[in-house]
């Protein structure tokens, strides 16, 4: 009977579905050295074979007077840490014509410690940091280095 048991248990368990994070995430981390916590909306990120697109929102922007802020990546071949571009940007709310714009030819880094493909969809952990500086949002003309804010975030993402 012990093993009639088992074997229905076994057979039980092995019909199940396999249960994967739904997609989105958290960030946390510091904004210009202040604490935050934020989330990855799920329905504006996404990934594709060269690329990740992360949409952060949270009250610790809005706070700030920014919008969401975008986290964007693009490397060549695997997905194993070397990007070939980096960018973060975050809109003023109160300009809508400027934005806070950094990427890696200003310093800012991505670093991955974790990433795994489940089905369609990609597990991703991180660590983006560096310095945002406003200007215009549209070709990131004009910077103003007198105004910048510095950030250092995690994330840990589900993308679809």
């Amino acid at each position: 009977m012990r093993n009639l048991t088992i074997a229905f248990a076994g057979l039980f368990f092995a019909a199940m579905p396999a249960f994967a994070a739904d997609p989105g995430g958290t960030v946390t981390g510091t904004i210009d050295g202040e604490e935050v916590e934020l989330s990855v909306f799920s329905q504006q990120s996404d990934y594709g074979n060269s690329h990740i697109s992360l949409y952060i929102i949270g009250d610790a922007l809005g706070g700030r007077g920014l919008g969401a802020m975008s986290l964007g990546a693009e490397w060549m071949g695997n997905l194993d840490g070397n990007f070939s571009h980096v960018e973060v940007s975050t809109r003023i709310h109160e300009n809508p014509l400027r934005m806070y714009y950094g990427d890696d030819d200003d310093g800012l880094t991505l670093t991955l410690t974790n990433s795994a493909i489940a089905g369609d969809l990609l597990e991703i952990s991180g660590r983006v940091q560096g310095t945002l500086t406003q200007m215009d949002r549209i070709g990131h003309k004009n910077p103003d280095p007198d105004d910048t804010f510095s950030i250092d975030l995690s994330f840990d993402a589900v993308l679809e």
